[in-house]
């Protein structure tokens, strides 16, 4: 997928342990909005997951599993 400036743009989902309220998907958003790089997140609490959208050049999956760990909550 290709984003608005040309960049190239990486979707993945990640299943997420501890989410059990509107304040967890509120704090696990921001702390994967946090990590530069990347352009979309969406979090599901029904789901217990995160929908991604992120630049593949400017981070990775283990950068934004770790905001996810540092927010108290487990990517699976």
């Amino acid at each position: 997928m290709t984003g608005k400036g040309g960049y190239f743009l990486v979707q993945e989902i990640i299943r997420i342990e501890g989410l059990e309220c509107n304040h967890c998907v509120v704090r696990v958003g921001r702390a994967i909005a946090s990590v530069q790089g990347v352009m979309e997140v969406d979090v599901n609490l029904e789901k217990r997951e995160a929908v991604v959208n992120f630049e593949e050049t400017r981070t990775n999956m283990g950068k934004i599993r770790t905001a996810i760990r540092e927010a108290g909550y487990e990517p699976l």
